[in-house]
């Protein structure tokens, strides 16, 4: 799968296959297997490595897709990436930019959907974390809103709540969330895209009425992402490995970066020194990142260890190499 262009230009991709120790359980449905790509770029002697995570809900292309492309490039490694393949577009521009990292970065700890967020949460309180993400949208509403009160009471001092719906409520519903949230005063950081895509005028309004902090997660990627990323008030999750070229991707997310919250798509190693490496060159580091999915699998294809705060280093980073050969052998 490997030609060399005529610049000295080769690119050669591997796939992977994840599958979760438990499915992920969100208003989108169980979610069991991760599958995307590793790419390797080589240019002018130098190696570099993306990852291709697609997630076709949040509006990218699919993993078919994907594929279909990376076997083109490979023979014609000149090839435009279509806009309609941002994952493509991400790992390939990310490789060759060869994006590095060194930074240390305050982590929130992913709960579970229902109750058993509860003793989640105690067993990352007691590791050290004080920002939690919660995915709702999931059971009753009501049912939620009564585990919502019993999360808020177990929090840590100065410990916060992200609720993550995943663009699943309705109006009323959401106008139930805002009431309760706005109980909780600063023990929710914010509610995450509450309606669904095409819904933002409504999240605004309901959002200088009410007070409660909303952030955009799916809105900011497809077509329309662009738009909001500088026209958007509240908080913004940035998964950036859906997003496109990293280079584009720089330069709209500078102007914004008080209001960045980088997040997982449970990708690999390689997809999170892609992201972080971006976090770092954009000064994306004021608010928790969304990175509590190292230990998601249970396999060698993430080289750090979950913790509420990551270090990274380039010698982290050595081992992606190695994550290319694991994968390179195990064909």
């Amino acid at each position: 799968m490997t030609v060399e262009g005529e610049m000295s230009f080769e690119i050669t991709y591997l796939p992977y296959q994840r599958v979760f120790r438990a499915p992920l359980r969100t208003a989108h449905g169980a979610w069991s297997v991760r599958e995307g790509f590793i790419v390797r770029v080589k240019k002018a002697g130098q190696v570099g490595y993306g990852e291709v995570a697609p997630l076709p809900e949040f509006g990218t292309e699919t993993v078919a897709q994907a594929e279909s492309f990376l076997r083109k490039l490979v023979t014609t490694p000149a090839l435009t990436v279509p806009a309609s393949l941002p994952c493509c577009a991400f790992a390939l521009s990310a490789a060759e930019a060869g994006i590095g990292v060194s930074s240390s970065y305050v982590v929130s700890g992913l709960l579970p959907a229902g109750p058993r967020a509860l003793a989640v949460l105690e067993s990352k309180v007691a590791l050290g974390y004080h920002h939690f993400k919660w995915k709702i949208g999931v059971e009753p509403v009501v049912e939620e809103l009564a585990i919502l009160a019993d999360l808020a009471s177990r929090l840590p001092e100065g410990g916060m709540l992200r609720l993550d719906a995943n663009a699943s409520l309705d109006t009323r519903s959401l106008a139930r969330w805002l009431d309760a949230v706005a109980a909780l005063g600063d023990q929710v950081e914010y509610l995450e895209q509450p309606l669904a895509v095409g819904d933002e005028q409504e999240m605004a309004a309901a959002m200088a009425s009410s007070g409660v902090p909303i952030a955009l997660d799916e809105s900011l990627n497809g077509e329309a992402g662009a738009h909001w990323l500088s026209n958007w008030e509240g908080p913004l999750v940035i998964k950036a490995a859906l997003m496109g070229d990293v280079g584009q991707l720089e330069n709209q997310l500078k102007a914004v970066a008080g209001r960045l919250v980088f997040s997982s798509v449970f990708e690999t190693g390689v997809g999170l020194a892609n992201a972080l490496g971006l976090a770092d060159r954009v000064g994306a580091n004021k608010r928790a990142i969304g990175f509590d999915t190292l230990s998601a699998f249970d396999d060698v294809l993430q080289p750090l260890t979950a913790a509420p705060q990551l270090q990274v280093t380039q010698t982290d980073l050595l081992s992606i190499g190695q994550l290319w050969q694991t994968l390179l052998h195990s064909k």
